[in-house]
């Protein structure tokens, strides 16, 4: 019986408490890094997200690459990449050649891909 209380316990106190600081600590991780990656002193492209796409699968190439890289939503939703600048073509062709797909899984064809910075 004491086991059984003590199993409960563990249960429905500690294993949600350890779920809750790893969650915490997995979102100050993702602030420190969208901090850095905002700053405006870091080396970073910015790509506006067309509307109704989902961003992750380009996330997953970019970080497969070896490329860190952030969701800002102030205003327009944009993706924010860490490259130095002799690395720009590089980030561009990875997500040119990414599958662009909407929330719904519909296929999307990106029309000539520009960062925010690239001249008009």
């Amino acid at each position: 019986m004491v086991l059984a209380v003590t199993l409960l316990v563990l249960t429905v106190l500690v294993v949600p408490l350890l779920v809750l600081g790893m969650m915490r600590r997995f979102g100050m991780e993702e602030a420190a890094t969208e901090t850095a990656l905002l700053s405006p002193g870091a080396h970073t492209v910015a790509w506006v997200v067309p509307e109704g796409e989902d961003p992750a699968l380009v996330r997953t190439h970019l970080s497969h690459a070896g490329f860190v890289s952030v969701l800002d939503h102030s205003g327009d939703q944009r993706l924010v990449v860490e490259c130095e600048p002799g690395n720009r073509e590089m980030v561009r062709d990875i997500i040119a050649h990414a599958a662009h797909t909407t929330f719904d899984g519909a296929a999307l064809q990106p029309s000539q891909l520009r960062f925010d910075d690239d001249p008009a």
